[in-house]
């Protein structure tokens, strides 16, 4: 049987912890997001600088880090604790840890955050946030390919609970 407090325990870390790499890095540098704003805003800016493709690949292996590994770690706890456990169970158990985060990123840091409070200073300078569209769809297809990356997460955690 799934273990929802853990799963819930271990989502809200995942979820804070990588909200706050994302949101303290725009908050910093929002063009190191670059390739997930609109065309209409990539089009007005410079290419990135050898710095900030260096910084943002440096955001990008920190979040791949919390992304990957806190599920993982989370599954591990799960199956160590019990003596007979199903490897569908540890598989449903990564994965639902990595949807707490999945399903923040899309409702609280998308549609709520940047969406409808559209702070300016998670944008390039110079950019109306007003001037701007919001595409709801495009945060919903991100949603849904970040539950494919749950699912694949979920099998690396079995995966690792099963070579142990």
């Amino acid at each position: 049987m799934l273990d929802a407090g853990a799963i819930l325990r271990d989502g809200a870390l995942l979820s804070l912890g990588a909200s706050s790499l994302i949101m303290g890095t725009l908050r910093v540098n929002p063009r190191l997001f670059m390739r997930h704003f609109p065309d209409t805003v990539r089009r007005t800016q410079a290419p990135l600088s050898a710095r900030e493709r260096i910084a943002g690949g440096v955001v990008a292996l920190g979040l791949a880090l919390l992304l990957l590994g806190v599920p993982i770690v989370s599954a591990s706890a799960y199956a160590a604790a019990s003596s007979d456990i199903a490897y569908v169970e540890v598989f449903f158990h990564a994965f639902a840890v990595g949807m707490v985060f999945n399903l923040i990123d899309w409702l609280v840091l998308d549609e709520l955050w940047l969406g409808g409070l559209r702070p300016s200073w998670a944008l390039p300078p110079d950019l109306d946030p007003a001037a701007i569209p919001f595409e709801h769809s495009r945060h919903f297809r991100a949603f849904l390919s970040g539950t494919l990356v749950c699912a694949a997460v979920g099998l690396v955690a079995t995966l690792v609970v099963v070579m142990r």
